[in-house]
């Protein structure tokens, strides 16, 4: 059997962030930018505020900057905390064929460890190509996940575990880098997450610890390789893979691989964005909504008797059908298509108690029908489509139908967007004194230390 690891780990030690077409550093930037923007209001979030610091404070002090904290942490818990930060809003990154969150769990590790260690700007950009192409093709080659299982803490902790290698690894030859980038994803196949879904849709607080965890164990598995603890041979291909996906496919951990032993295709291009803040598979029924608010005749929710909402059947797995709390109504198509049809676009903050508990609100989720569609199950998982159908107090019909949702990778969101929904997420977390000009002015002129630059940035105390 083929170690995919070993072929993984010798792509990983030789990227390289500055030998990519400008095009495509850009959208790795954009990448670096949502992440930050929704980790810092997805820290500032009341729901986690506690458990922050409460974690922060047994983690005691270190050189790696915690979002809303002027105190360092140690690596580790910084990634645990700025990680548990990222599911908050639902807002995270996504990658289509992965099924999952690579950069919420590269980022958080890769800084952390690259602020430790003082590593340079090339040694963390690099780390983040690194671990985000590694997570990426191992997501692709799950199939999905088991049944019951979250993608959160999984295959993403690899990926920390990869960047994490990669800086720890800063001044080893690409043989001996290689060598512990491979030792550090079979050490996180071997201690990777494998979570309850239901946590997320029943609302459960512990689901932020998924990503947060992942981002964690990743470092110490890379720690663990870096002193001399190692996997058993091709732990991906015998437990992680078989153990985790519902269709995994060993031959596609390895795709994307030149000749040459580098990337010959960049994951990136394929992943998402979220622009509307709820589960991935909510987004397309949001955007018919939308669609259907933009009519020339605009959206009376007064006159809406009755709403069909048209899904796959997976999306209907993550469906919270009667909501108790902010992040289970993130998983609710009722809910969440009541709140948008009655009182507008759903903004970052667009799911507290007091919205969800207006009786227009109560009355117009009692009016949604949901309904799986055996023609958009076969679209699935290319698209994530939706089909939205408003019956009219006057006989009449209104219907929009969307088979990506905006944001993914085949509808992207422009440099433009991708700037405005982090400028809002950073003034949620920081007010009027928010530092989204000057993350935009380092991610596009990076200097020599960008991590630390970035760290003094973020380690800031939140707006009260």
């Amino acid at each position: 059997m083929t170690d995919a690891a070993r072929i993984l780990s010798l792509a990983a030690a030789r990227s390289d962030f500055g030998a990519l077409p400008q095009q495509e550093q850009a959208v790795w930037r954009d990448f670096i930018l949502d992440t930050l923007a929704v980790m810092a209001a997805g820290a500032a979030h009341p729901s986690v505020s506690v458990a922050r610091s409460a974690l922060v404070a047994a983690g005691g002090v270190g050189p790696a900057s915690v979002m809303g904290f002027a105190q360092g942490a140690s690596a580790g818990t910084a990634a645990l905390a700025n990680g548990m930060a990222m599911t908050v809003l639902q807002l995270q990154d996504g990658h289509r064929r992965a099924r999952g969150h690579p950069m919420s769990h590269v980022l958080p590790a890769a800084l952390a460890v690259a602020e430790e260690t003082g590593a340079t700007t090339g040694e963390f950009l690099n780390a983040v190509v690194a671990g985000y192409e590694v997570s990426a093709r191992i997501g692709a080659a799950l199939g999905g996940m088991q049944p019951l299982l979250h993608d959160t803490g999984t295959f993403g902790c690899i990926g920390a575990a990869v960047a994490a290698a990669f800086i720890l690894g800063r001044g080893l030859e690409h043989p001996a880098r290689a060598q512990l980038v491979e030792a550090a994803i079979g050490n996180a196949a071997a201690v990777a997450l494998f979570p309850f879904r239901d946590t997320c849709i029943e609302g459960a607080g512990v689901h932020h610890l998924f990503v947060g965890l992942g981002a964690q164990n990743g470092i110490t598995a890379a720690r663990a390789a870096l002193a001399g603890l190692s996997p058993s041979p091709a732990t991906l291909e015998r437990f992680f893979g078989p153990r985790a996906g519902e269709g995994f496919d060993p031959a596609l951990l390895t795709q994307g691989i030149g000749p040459d032993g580098c990337w010959s295709r960049s994951e990136i291009l394929s992943a998402y964005l979220k622009w509307h803040p709820v589960c991935a598979h909510l987004g397309s029924m949001l955007d018919c909504i939308e669609a259907l608010r933009d009519r020339p005749e605009g959206m009376d929710p007064d006159r809406i008797a009755a709403v069909t909402i048209e899904v796959y059947s997976t999306a209907l797995q993550y469906d919270s059908p009667d909501p108790r709390t902010d992040l289970a109504a993130r998983f609710s198509f009722r809910h969440a298509a009541a709140l948008s049809l009655c009182l507008g676009p759903l903004r970052h903050d667009g799911f507290s108690p007091d919205r969800l508990a207006r009786p227009e609100v109560q009355a117009m989720a009692a009016r949604v029908r949901l309904v799986t569609d055996p023609r958009l199950d076969a679209l699935y998982p290319e698209n994530r489509p939706a089909r939205v159908t408003l019956d009219l107090t006057d006989g009449s019909q209104a219907q929009a139908e969307v088979r990506a949702p905006k944001g993914d990778s085949a509808r992207p969101l422009t440099r433009a967007e991708v700037q405005a929904k982090a400028a809002v997420l950073m003034q949620a977390a920081w007010g009027d004194d928010d530092p989204f000009h000057r993350i935009v002015a380092l991610l596009d002129r990076p200097p020599p230390d960008l991590p630390q630059q970035l760290g003094r940035v973020l380690g800031r105390g939140f707006a009260p």
